[in-house]
């Protein structure tokens, strides 16, 4: 209560979230998915919002899962760690490249290609009435509304013939 006087606020004009993770290994061996969720108190909340994120480690990179769990985490800590003054964009965008960066030079430390670092990436930062995206590759991001599905992100890949496709565009990819 004494946070929303002092920010000038009514019950009202502030939202609650809820949040439930799951996962599925589909048709692989083993699940490299890594879900992470923060929902901060305080200033925190009102300069940064709230993040959920999903990686999903890209199974014929060794590293796939070990990629997809250092993006969420490094994401959750990092994001909440940049300047207040920065926009979510902004926030996000240095977050990601600084991420990017790493996985890359990891993935390039190996001798075979078919070794690194490598996951797709969804983001959803929820800041006031505003949901902003980041996603990479083809781990989907829907709205769900008066029960239908409504896709926001269009997958990142790239079409080999009619039944077979593959990742354009991943973390730690290029």
């Amino acid at each position: 209560e004494k946070f929303l006087e002092a920010a000038g606020l009514q019950r009202e004009q502030c939202y609650k979230t809820a949040a439930g993770q799951r996962s599925d290994q589909g048709r692989k061996e083993q699940n490299e998915d890594c879900l992470g969720f923060f929902h901060p108190e305080g200033n925190l909340l009102a300069t940064k919002g709230a993040a959920a994120v999903i990686a999903d480690g890209v199974s014929t990179a060794e590293a796939g899962g070990e990629a997809a769990r250092y993006c969420v985490q490094e994401f959750l800590s990092d994001y909440f760690d940049t300047p207040d003054i920065w926009t979510v964009s902004k926030s996000a965008q240095k977050v990601l490249t600084a991420i990017n960066r790493l996985l890359y030079t990891r993935s390039h430390e190996y001798l075979s290609t078919s070794r690194g670092h490598i996951c797709t990436l969804s983001v959803l930062v929820i800041k006031s009435k505003t949901a902003h995206l980041f996603h990479i590759g083809d781990s989907r991001i829907y709205l769900i509304r008066n029960n239908e599905l409504e896709l926001l992100t269009t997958d990142h890949t790239t079409h080999l013939n009619r039944k077979d496709s593959c990742l354009a565009r991943a973390m730690g990819m290029d």
